[in-house]
């Protein structure tokens, strides 16, 4: 057998490889933002409806088309901002924000190739008051989606895009149901002016 005669299988296969993978699409807003919940909630804090804007976001990556398919900035503001609205929390108008989020993605762990794709998103979540610099409410969420491989799923990375996508709403999702669930601080009562001496 030929040298050349050698290299044809493993060409053919890296080319198998290769279309297996598909190019990497950067996760879309739409399949990360959390639905509206089946029914009107309570919120532990009245305040919030429409009254939550976000901030920030950062820790996001862009997407090479050569590598693997990511979450960035823009696309998980979007899908943040999408997910508060369906929850009757996003404020309408800077002006009527009362608390502002900011959110940092931590990371999403994600396989190299595999049949099953899993990936867990971990993000780091924080909410203040309005001209209050500290934040009320600290949440780090861990969410984890996977996604099989079926007829309509064949390329990994289209599974890998449905995998980042689905992990980031379950996290956003889980994120909005702790900021119901977590009531602000009372605010603080002005200081009572001085009283005259006798």
């Amino acid at each position: 057998m030929t040298a050349g005669q050698r290299m044809k299988p493993c060409f053919v296969m890296a080319i198998v490889l290769a279309w297996l993978a598909g190019c990497a699409d950067p996760a879309q807003v739409k399949p990360m933002t959390a639905p509206a919940p089946p029914a009107e909630l309570p919120l532990a804090n009245p305040a919030l409806a429409r009254a939550v804007c976000v901030e920030r976001v950062r820790g996001g990556k862009a997407t090479h088309p050569l590598w693997a398919s990511e979450v960035d900035n823009q696309a998980f503001f979007r899908a943040l901002e999408g997910s508060l609205a369906n929850h009757g929390l996003l404020a309408a108008a800077p002006a009527d924000c009362r608390f502002a989020v900011e959110s940092h993605l931590l990371g999403l762990s994600q396989p190299f190739i595999s049949i099953d794709v899993e990936v867990v998103a971990n993000v780091n979540y924080r909410v203040r008051q309005a001209a209050v610099a500290e934040p009320y409410l600290l949440s780090t969420q861990r969410s984890d989606y996977t996604v099989g491989f079926t007829q309509d799923q064949v390329l990994w990375a289209t599974r890998l895009k449905a995998a980042n996508e689905g992990a980031i709403q379950r996290n956003i999702a889980a994120f909005i149901e702790t900021l119901r669930e977590t009531p602000p601080p009372p605010a603080a009562a002005p200081p009572a002016p001085p009283t005259g001496g006798s």
